[in-house]
Parts: C-alpha cells; structure tokens; sequence
C-alpha cells in the first residue's frame, strides 16, 4: 500500500481551494495524468465521479464517491477501478489575509501485483504533484 500526504499553506482561501477541488469536471485542463474526469450524479453532500488516470501510456477509468463539507473537507472512496484500494481526504482551513491551510493525504495499492509494479511509481508522483496543481489553480482562477 502506498500513500502520501502532504500540508501547505497556500496564497489562497479555504473556499477557492475547495472549489478547484470540487471541480472535478476540469481536471484534465490541469491534471497532466488526467485523460477524462467527470461527475456522474450529485445529491446534497455526496458525488460519484469516473476519471481516467493516463499512467505510461496506458488509460485506467476508476470511479469514487466523494463526500463533502462545503469549504471544509473532501473524503473520496473507490467505487471500483483499477485499485484494490484507494482513499484519499482534502482538508481546508482559512487562515487570516486571504491564506488557507491545506491537508491532502491519499492511500492506494492497484489490484494486480504486476499493475502495480508498473503503474504505483507513476500514480505516486502525480500524487506528490498534486497539492501544487490545484494550487496554480486556484492562483490562475483568482487571477493573480
């Protein structure tokens, strides 16, 4: 099993990040590894959503269901895919002059043995990358 996790404070609000977060329709307008991304249903503080990780060449749809506290946290959970397990949480915490604190931390294991001698080291660089990106982001969309 892999995992990562990560905090930072960044130049952005809790609100900003949360969104880029949740706009999961767009991620592969600034996710490298993300092909395709798009949210399947939404009720209240729940989706489910379908990516597809772009790992060496090769494509892997997944989908999750991601529950949510506007602003505040991000709890994301396979649905199924190529993962024998996956779980990842964004947390959000405003800070004072427009800042916020930022907590990622995702835990995953592919479900073949040689899937995940292959694809692990490249799904746990995106993972690293990942706090970044979003951040550029909500930099970009501030329009700073």
């Amino acid at each position: 099993m892999r995992f990562f996790e990560e905090t930072r404070e960044l130049a952005v609000s809790a609100k900003s990040m949360f969104d880029v977060v949740m706009d999961i329709d767009r991620y592969p307008e600034f996710l490298p590894w993300v092909a395709q991304a798009r949210i399947l249903s939404r009720s209240g503080d729940e989706l489910t959503a379908e990516l597809t990780a772009e790992l060496g060449g090769r494509q892997y749809p997944f989908q999750t269901v991601d529950r949510f506290i506007p602003g505040k946290i991000v709890e994301i959970r396979l649905l199924e895919g190529p993962f024998r397990f996956l779980e990842s949480v964004w947390t959000f915490e405003d800070l004072a002059s427009g800042r916020c604190r930022v907590h990622f931390s995702i835990e995953f294991e592919f479900k073949s043995m040689m899937l995940d001698l292959v694809a692990s080291p490249l799904f746990a660089s995106a993972c690293k990358s990942m706090v970044h990106a979003f951040e550029r982001r909500a930099i970009l969309l501030a329009g700073r």
